[in-house]
């Protein structure tokens, strides 16, 4: 047994990566002492899984070589996740073990992915009200990727209804606030901010509403998409990223660990109407208290009312003389009206 166990080491390390069905044609095995074998060798960390079925599985070496060699392959991981019960690192930690689907990740690389994917994970956990998530995790030369997918109530929707505002568009807004949350007993509701921060592409889907956050180019984008029950979110980087999550976190918190920064691009929240009334801007301001610094991006905006602008640059300031509030990319008539009720 142990001679045929040698064997079989020496056929993968010499082939590199393997199929269970090749071994059992190639020994003379059953399929059942077959897997035994795999499975011990899988959990003294010889072997390495690609696949998450038993159909498509494929067994590599666990050495620089063989995995240098597999690199240029693209890995895929698909699980459908009951969410009652479920701890997020044990899903993230179980495909690790079990795929060696991030052993070509650069440390940092894959220290970014895991914070984020436990994050959105556990949003699915605590927030959806969805049975099942779905779990998609693509690993290629260049990228790493995953797609989370619930049936629940959705997260725009959730937001919008916790904290009784008046369109999905609106709870886009807050998201990106940071510091948001529908249930702060247990968040802080800085997962989705840093997430974002963290990402060089995160999408976010639900019902009919699509928000990019594209931080290769720097942009960020809200699109309209047709009905999508639950939530999707997805989340990529380089898989030889340098971004490090604590220094994403010390860039936006103070000395003494609190969340004091956010940026707001006032922008991406057009739907259909014009920045005109007080009523407009209180919904803006929404939780924008709890902030030290708040920057807001007007880029696209031709015009704002004088309504709206006393609102946001005089009567908010009086209020919270201690909170900056700085806009950036103004036009002319953007401009003159803050100047205006400054003056």
């Amino acid at each position: 047994m142990k001679d045929l166990r040698n064997h079989i080491k020496k056929c993968i390390k010499k082939q590199g990566v393997i199929k269970a069905s090749e071994l059992v044609a190639r020994f003379k095995i059953s399929r059942q002492a077959m897997h035994r074998y795999i499975k011990e060798m899988l959990s003294e960390g010889l072997l390495i899984k690609q696949g998450s079925s038993r159909a498509t599985a494929h067994y590599l070496y666990n050495s620089p070589l063989a995995i240098k060699k597999y690199r240029s392959k693209n890995v895929s991981f698909r699980k459908r996740c009951l969410l009652k019960g479920l701890e997020e690192d044990s899903v993230f930690q179980k495909m690790e073990e079990q795929s060696g689907l991030f052993s070509s990740l650069a440390v940092k690389a894959k220290a970014s992915l895991r914070y984020a994917f436990t994050e959105m994970l556990n949003n699915a956990i605590d927030h959806s009200g969805s049975k099942f998530a779905d779990i998609v995790v693509n690993v290629n030369k260049r990228t790493a990727s995953f797609d989370i997918r619930d049936n629940g109530v959705g997260m725009f929707a959730n937001i919008m209804s916790k904290n009784e505002l008046n369109n999905e568009m609106e709870a886009v807004q807050d998201i990106l606030k940071g510091k948001n949350t529908t249930m702060p007993e247990r968040h802080s509701g800085e997962g989705i901010f840093f997430t974002s921060k963290v990402a060089e592409l995160f999408v976010m889907e639900s019902h009919r509403k699509k928000v990019t956050i594209n931080n290769r180019n720097n942009d960020v984008y809200v699109e309209d998409r047709r009905m999508l029950k639950g939530t999707s979110v997805h989340f990529e980087i380089s898989v030889d990223s340098k971004t490090e999550v604590t220094n994403i976190f010390k860039a936006f918190t103070n000395e003494s660990f609190t969340f004091d920064k956010s940026r707001i691009n006032v922008r991406l929240f057009d739907s259909g109407e014009a920045y005109m009334s007080r009523s407009q801007a209180k919904r803006l301001l929404h939780s924008l208290e709890n902030f030290k610094k708040v920057v807001l991006d007007f880029n696209g905006i031709d015009t704002i009312g004088q309504a709206f602008a006393d609102e946001v640059f005089r009567v908010f300031k009086k209020l919270h003389p201690d909170i900056v509030i700085e806009p950036v990319n103004c036009g002319e008539n953007v401009q003159f009206m803050i100047g205006h009720v400054n003056s």
